[in-house]
């Protein structure tokens, strides 16, 4: 018996790890495969979703369960966005039945990857393949995102997945992130613990500039902040740094010319788009008129506030900042939505005050959000239902009452971080991470909460040490 016991755990050690790298090299289009008519991403999804309710009546005397738990009071926490989707589906009288109301819901769910991630890591041996393939896997992204992706997985991905598409700005970002930590955790303050983040860091800046502007900065700021912690080093192996640094240059030009085609930053082809296909300078024309005639007096850093509402002149800056005040307006106040017959643009019909609880409980789980039901905002292929922020998307489902458990959820485990470890380091993971998930439907997916709690409960595990430890 418990020899098959092991073989089982055994299986779902190695399935799980598989499912990280598979998430790391292929991000959507992994999530997409069709197993049994459900999606990659729906079953695990599923999955959670029965950890969650079967271990809902949980004792901290079980000695089965405490492989899984790392703190009884976070785990409570956790059972808590259970009753809250339950509260929010009443609310709304919403279907227990209908599976749009689980898919639309997984940032409740995949929160059970943090416990399920600890149970991994602490089983797992060092020198299983997750760990040995970890370190290279940023360099495999980088050449499928570059250079080349083989034709029989883009087939692959097409025949058996619902899209095919390139990993995102955020899960390179995340990817980026994670493994630095691991090997600097791992080498601590090493030559080559050094060079493996400087390396991995030039190759990667160009593709963030490219792919996104909401993975660029966080990258950039850890970046920094890692170099920094590195400081010791550098000012002890001045001459090693150097060269280091040296090196790293070439591979710098060579990732931009990859990225771009040419060394000036500018994407190939932009200067042919004509006015109607450059939406990007269109909207920037439109808000300057626009300005000019209110006699806006003030822009700061392209935002400016009209009419009570905040807007930027940059085009994806403003077309977030709209849906994200949309959402939020609509918990208070009633509203339509409607196409504007002469610019053709979504015109938002502001009502009187609301007389129910939206506030508390959101809009449910069963429709998508009042502010995305619109061709404008749901992207070229008519499938964006998230308004590009883990934080908005909450209170936009569940209220303030979700809202108020993510942000404790998260707070909570800085706090028992600190507790363990002494330490802030866990910021330098959870920050540039919760940045670009502001930016983009990141935490509102599978595969990034997948990567980020699982590696959260390893570095729970394995403390962040400085560099340096007499720092």
């Amino acid at each position: 018996m418990k020899s098959m016991q092991n073989n089982l755990i055994k299986i779902y050690i190695n399935i799980y790890a598989a499912f990280l790298i598979m998430y790391m090299l292929f991000g959507r289009s992994f999530s997409g495969i069709q197993l049994f008519s459900f999606k990659i991403g729906e079953l695990l999804v599923g999955f959670c979703l029965l950890f969650g309710i079967l271990f809902f009546p949980y004792s901290k005397y079980k000695t089965f369960t405490q492989k899984f738990i790392f703190n009884y009071k976070i785990f409570i926490l956790s059972k808590a966005f259970i009753l809250s989707f339950i509260l929010s589906l009443i609310f709304n009288s919403g279907s227990f039945f209908n599976l749009y109301s689980y898919r639309s819901s997984s940032i409740i769910w995949t929160i059970n990857f943090i416990f399920l991630g600890y149970f991994l890591f602490n089983i797992l041996d060092e020198d299983s393949y997750l760990f040995k393939l970890l370190p290279s896997i940023p360099i495999i992204v980088y050449i499928l995102s570059t250079v080349h992706f083989p034709e029989i997985l883009i087939k692959f991905f097409n025949d058996y997945s619902d899209k095919f598409d390139f990993v995102k700005g955020s899960d390179l970002l995340l990817t980026f992130v994670v493994t630095t930590l691991f090997v600097r955790n791992k080498y601590k303050d090493s030559l080559f613990g050094f060079t493996y983040f400087l390396s991995i860091s030039s190759l990667f800046v160009p593709l963030f500039i490219y792919k996104s502007k909401g993975a660029f900065f966080p990258g950039l700021l850890f970046i920094i902040f890692n170099i920094f912690y590195y400081r010791n080093f550098i000012f002890t192996n001045k001459l090693k740094s150097t060269l280091v640094l040296l090196l790293c240059i070439p591979v710098f030009l060579v990732s931009t010319f990859n990225s771009y085609g040419n060394l000036t930053f500018k994407k190939m082809g932009m200067d042919q788009y004509s006015q109607e296909e450059n939406i990007a300078s269109a909207v920037p024309d439109a808000l300057s008129t626009i300005l000019s005639e209110k006699n806006t007096p003030e822009i700061f850093a392209s935002f400016f506030i009209m009419d009570g509402r905040l807007y930027s002149q940059e085009q994806m800056a403003n077309w977030r900042l709209q849906i994200w005040q949309d959402t939020v307006r609509d918990l208070f106040w009633n509203a339509r939505y409607y196409q504007d017959e002469i610019t053709y643009g979504l015109v938002r019909d502001q009502g009187g005050l609301r007389n129910d609880l939206t506030y508390l409980f959101g809009f449910g789980y069963n429709e998508i959000l009042p502010s995305m039901n619109h061709w404008e905002r749901q992207g070229t292929d008519g499938s964006n239902q998230n308004p590009h922020n883990f934080l908005i998307y909450a209170l936009g489902r569940g209220g303030f009452l979700l809202g108020f458990l993510v942000i404790l959820f998260n707070i909570s485990l800085i706090v028992f971080w600190y507790k363990k470890h002494k330490n802030f380091l866990i910021l330098l993971y959870i920050l540039p991470i919760l940045f670009a998930a502001s930016f983009d439907a990141a935490l509102e997916s599978v595969r990034y909460p997948l990567i980020y709690f699982s590696f959260y409960a390893y570095f729970i595990k394995n403390n962040i040490e400085k560099v340096n430890k007499n720092n």
